[in-house]
């Protein structure tokens, strides 16, 4: 195995290196400690679009390093992620999904479609396996065939789901999602569902909190994200003291 920039100035490969890789074939990798990741993500897909909504909390183990992170960014008009795990990793592969969706329609003529989006990423996430982007994607959106969404984890592996929920506080966001959801709402009713699923999660989860993004996107339309004054009324029916 080669690896750029391994070798000393005596040319013999780096030990630290040989470590690391020794380490990272090793099965006595305790991946919990390298995996942790504090946030509430949710994507319902519905018979006239997606929604997506997350909690915006950031956190750095048990500090919290932010109060307003972005978890939820628009791929293009018709497409959106939401993002878990480690910041760095998820905006390099924001990034790389976005120059790609431009390339394909300016080289085709034509928009790419959302299994395509998804599997693009499932691709650069498979290729990078031993030394993995560290997150977790909902890739959601509109194309010919309706709405999809897609779950993508750190090793490549891609499904499509209806509803999901990532991140430490899933558990409960899944208890709201699970209990309310159909596939007959409206998008618009589909916000507001992934907006009280998260709004749950942030009150017993403590890696998820401080304010939460809505978006989403309805066959025929654009992506829409809820502005403040949007969100208030939603605020002042799910955030509230329970005792």
């Amino acid at each position: 195995m080669m690896i750029r920039g391994s070798k000393t100035n005596s040319g013999l490969v780096d030990p630290l290196i040989l470590v690391g890789v020794k380490e990272m074939f090793s099965s006595n990798i305790d991946v919990s400690k390298r995996v942790k990741t504090g946030t509430t993500t949710v994507g319902l897909v519905v018979r006239d679009g997606v929604a997506l909504a997350t909690d915006t909390r950031v956190t750095a183990g048990f500090f919290v390093a932010h109060r307003k992170g972005k978890k939820l960014f628009p791929l293009s008009n018709y497409a959106a992620i939401t993002i878990a795990g480690r910041v760095a990793d998820a905006q390099t592969i924001i990034d790389l999904l976005r120059a790609n969706i431009r390339y394909y329609h300016i080289s085709r003529g034509l928009p790419m479609d959302i299994v395509s989006i998804a599997r693009l990423a499932s691709n650069l996430m498979f290729n990078y396996r031993y030394f993995p982007y560290i997150a977790q994607l909902i890739i959601a959106g509109v194309d010919n065939t309706g709405p999809h969404m897609f779950n993508i984890d750190l090793t490549g592996s891609m499904t499509e789901e209806t509803i999901i929920s990532t991140g430490s506080g899933s558990p409960v966001a899944y208890g709201i999602l699970e209990s309310e959801y159909s596939f007959g709402i409206s998008v618009e009713e589909a916000a507001r569902l992934a907006f009280k699923a998260v709004a749950a999660a942030i009150q017993r989860d403590i890696g998820s909190g401080d304010s939460i993004d809505v978006g989403y996107i309805k066959i025929g339309g654009n992506y829409v994200e809820l502005g403040i004054e949007d969100k208030r009324p939603l605020y002042s029916q799910f955030i509230r003291q329970v005792y």
